[in-house]
């Protein structure tokens, strides 16, 4: 299955929304109202934007930037804190740049979402060490809604040294109401700068998309035919013994128009080993084409691999520095279902749009109830929240949120998984019913891969001392180092319901607002804890004592077990994501945990197990729940046999 990124192009836009950069206060990235776009999202099909590019190139000629098609944002973006030319630009790596080197730039081609004057093209050469060096500028005069195209009076030669970059942008004119900044989720997502106070920022358009800037290359030394493969997907996690699902995008990158279906062979690749050889079923354009497949995983071990999509040949002779694109996946043996799903809203009693976010996860609430609902509060600049706290700045800064109203699925990217894990939430209330059901989809999406542990809390108050114990115990998975990672965080946070607080909506302060899911602390860190661990089980305590202005007969208990949070900090938004997730009120108590096969309640499964449950079928003696292991709700010699085939395979009956 591939999906585009979640929600920020598979469906829905985010209508107007008070956005607030974390990085700089006066860099304040707003959106345009904008209604519903078309929606596909089914199995084996991609809803990727590729409108083929209309420039009218000559035989000699290509488009260079981060993507090649004409694809614009019609719901555009603006800076409308900072009024006045703002030059933006985004950066082309040298692998970008490779195959228009020796070329010249004839042409400019830049998208605008709303009409405004754009005054000025300019290229900077930037260095491996990130060092700007100077810039190259042609004055034009364009304003159109759509592509401009820009003629050079005089042609850039591309010939810059090994390993250098070079920024394409160009100066707009921003007021302090309109949206011109064109961002589309095509291609992979690069960021976009503007010069601010003498030197270049990121400006967080990448959380929308590429900028829609182009240049039109000319040269002699482009191939006719030139095989490119990217996008490879594949699924996180498929279970030993199914088959690989994988799905690539393939392109000519040469200047002929097409190549023949069945001309090309590629290889498939796991571990560097081939496993298949298939040919392209249908002619290779300049568009980008889906090919999928299934590579059987029979003689493949649990635990981490990776799949490689590698050109072989074409036209019968082999490619020479072959492209290729590489993904890696786990096969795993052993599992738990999902217990609930947590969502991290980011939210702010100053955001005039955020009631719009409660209004639709209201909703999506209301159709499921594997919901951990959390709403954490941030400042703007306009005003301090009551209830904003450090840890949840920490929260919001690490998962890369950079505006109100937004949040994270299980801190998951989405269907492509490669871009950022925090979406807007700010949608028209016409949307909302499709907008809850379309998150619904991606949750029983991610609820397709198993979970490695599992998650019992259980919680005492005492009301004399305010002081609150919480437990959380369950279960992990023997490979649950190889799946999850040995570094894996239990993350254990507060919240509290019924909170009233003025809140800003859509232009008015409602005075009695009610905040529902509060963040109120993560206990220990914010960067969550590690799992106390006996083999195959785990236990945490916590004791904390709640402050006199909370509500103790509305506080949750919500506990997670994901990758870690610190790694956001650098800008690695795949590897945060969540897999198991549970909410308990506090002092509610799960049914404890049982470990299927720890017959003597040592905290592991081996030969002594099955000692102790001969023991018990030959004494007479009651047997706990552990002893349960053929699931047929009954102990005898059957489960004596199970368990034995357990030690044996590492696997459990069905």
């Amino acid at each position: 299955m591939r999906k585009v990124l979640f929600l920020l192009a598979a469906m829905l836009c985010s209508m107007a929304m008070s956005a607030q950069l974390l990085g700089n206060s006066d860099l304040t990235l707003q959106h345009a109202p904008y209604a519903l776009k078309n929606f596909t999202s089914h199995k084996g099909q991609s809803t990727r934007l590729m409108t083929p590019a209309r420039a009218n190139l000559g035989e000699n000629q290509m488009i260079m930037g981060h993507y090649d098609t004409d694809d614009y944002a019609t719901d555009g973006l603006g800076i409308t804190s900072l009024p006045g030319t703002i030059s933006i630009g985004t950066i082309l790596t040298p692998d970008e740049l490779a195959m228009f080197q020796g070329g010249q730039i004839v042409k400019f081609r830049v998208a605008l979402s709303a009409s405004t004057t754009v005054s000025r093209v300019f290229v900077v050469p930037v260095s491996p060490s990130g060092n700007y060096g100077l810039t190259t500028a042609w004055n034009c005069s364009v304003n159109s809604v759509g592509w401009n195209e820009i003629t050079l009076s005089t042609p850039y030669e591309i010939n810059l040294d090994a390993n250098y970059s070079l920024m394409i942008g160009f100066d707009y004119r921003q007021t302090s109401s309109n949206y011109p900044i064109s961002a589309v989720e095509v291609g992979d997502i690069y960021p976009s700068y503007i010069l601010y106070n003498g030197s270049w920022q990121n400006v967080g358009l990448d959380t929308y998309g590429n900028l829609g800037v182009q240049c039109i290359v000319e040269s002699e030394n482009y191939p006719d035919y030139n095989v490119g493969v990217s996008e490879l997907y594949v699924r996180n996690y498929t279970k030993l013994g199914e088959d690989v699902y994988y799905v690539f995008a393939s392109r000519n990158l040469g200047v002929a128009n097409s190549i023949p279906a069945e001309t090309c062979t590629y290889d498939i690749l796991i571990d560097g080993e081939v496993m298949a050889t298939i040919s392209n079923p249908r002619e290779l354009t300049n568009t980008k084409t889906d090919f999928d497949g299934y590579i059987p995983s029979a003689g493949l071990t649990p635990g981490r691999h990776t799949m490689t999509i590698r050109v072989n040949t074409l036209f019968g002779e082999p490619v020479e520095n072959p492209a290729s694109t590489n993904k890696e996946f786990m096969l795993f043996e052993n599992g738990f279902d999902r217990q609930m799903h947590l969502i991290e809203q980011f939210t702010s009693t100053y955001c005039t749009y955020c009631p719009l976010g409660n209004s639709m996860l209201s909703i999506l609430t209301s159709m499921r109830d594997d919901i951990a609902w959390v709403g954490i509060h941030g400042n703007m600049q306009s005003g301090n929240d009551p209830m904003s706290t450090v840890q949840g700045d920490t929260i919001m800064a690490y998962q890369g949120a950079d505006s109100y109203p937004s949040g994270s699925f299980d801190r998951s990217t989405g269907w492509e998984d490669d871009v950022n894990i925090v979406t807007g939430l700010g949608y028209y209330e016409q949307y909302h019913q499709e907008v809850a059901a379309a998150v619904s989809e991606f949750f029983d999406y991610l609820a397709e891969a198993p979970s490695f542990a599992t998650i019992n809390i259980n919680s005492t108050y005492d009301a004399g001392t305010r002081q609150a114990v919480i437990t959380i115990d369950g279960e992990i998975t023997p490979d649950f180092d190889e799946m999850m990672g040995a570094d894996s965080k239990l993350t254990v946070y507060i919240t509290e319901d019924g909170i009233t607080a003025r809140q800003l909506n859509q232009g008015t302060w409602v005075s009695n607002y009610v905040h529902n899911g509060v963040f109120r602390v993560a206990l220990n860190s914010a960067m969550g804890n590690n799992l106390s661990r006996n083999a195959n089980t785990y236990k945490n305590e916590f004791t904390y004592t709640i402050p006199n202005s909370w509500n103790a007969e509305k506080l949750n208990v919500v506990a997670f077990i994901s990758r870690p949070l610190a790694n956001g900090a650098t800008g690695v938004y795949t590897d945060m994501y969540v897999n198991q997730a549970n909410k308990r009120k506090l002092g509610e108590f799960d049914e404890p945990s049982v470990l299927r096969g720890d017959v003597d309640l040592s905290g592991t499964v081996n030969i002594a197990d099955v000692t102790a449950l001969i023991d018990i079928l030959l004494s007479g003696a009651e047997a706990p729940a552990e002893a349960e292991c053929n699931l047929d709700e009954a102990v005898n010699i059957a489960d004596v046999t199970a368990l034995i085939d357990y030690l044996l395979s590492g696997v459990w009956p069905d």
